[in-house]
């Protein structure tokens, strides 16, 4: 009989609560582990990170932002996206994030309920809290009228970057 997913990540996050070897991140200088646990906007959240990570997951939590269209958690290192609000009685929620007024574009998540598809990736949320610009796989395609190729969409080694 097997364990859920969640019954071993809390195990293993136990277990390194207790055992682990604690790292000091470079950047905010605060001491972490390299598994744990962490809450960002009522979701509990297990952040795997390497040695020599820069935030520890406490000031990570802290740079999160809300999907201005499902509300849900936008991470450090997540990727992005950047939609126009259809309509002209469209009311910005108080958690939204403008990434630009005009046209307004406001930060949302790829996920299912909020992306039409993973090409709409437009960024990545990165430290401080700003959106870091990439080419989506649309715009790679009528940049150089050729198929744009993306293994991975989560990855940032696979995108175009884009001067702002």
């Amino acid at each position: 009989m097997s364990q859920s997913p969640g019954k071993r990540y809390a195990l293993k996050a136990w277990f390194y609560k207790m055992f682990g070897r604690n790292y000091t991140a470079t950047i905010c200088g605060h001491k972490t582990k390299l598994f744990s646990q962490t809450e960002i906007f009522g979701e509990k959240l297990f952040i795997q990170q390497k040695p020599g990570m820069d935030y520890c997951p406490a000031c990570m939590a802290k740079m999160s932002i809300r999907c201005a269209w499902c509300g849900r958690a936008i991470k450090i290192g997540d990727p992005v996206t950047l939609y126009t609000p259809a309509g002209k009685n469209f009311k910005i929620p108080e958690h939204a994030v403008v990434y630009r007024e005009d046209p307004l574009q406001l930060v949302g998540c790829l996920r299912w309920e909020c992306a039409e598809m993973g090409a709409d990736r437009c960024g990545f949320w990165i430290p401080p809290g700003k959106v870091h610009r990439v080419m989506s796989l649309l715009e790679q395609v009528l940049s150089t009228g050729d198929v744009a190729i993306c293994n991975d969409i989560t990855d940032p080694s696979q995108a175009i970057p884009i001067e702002d």
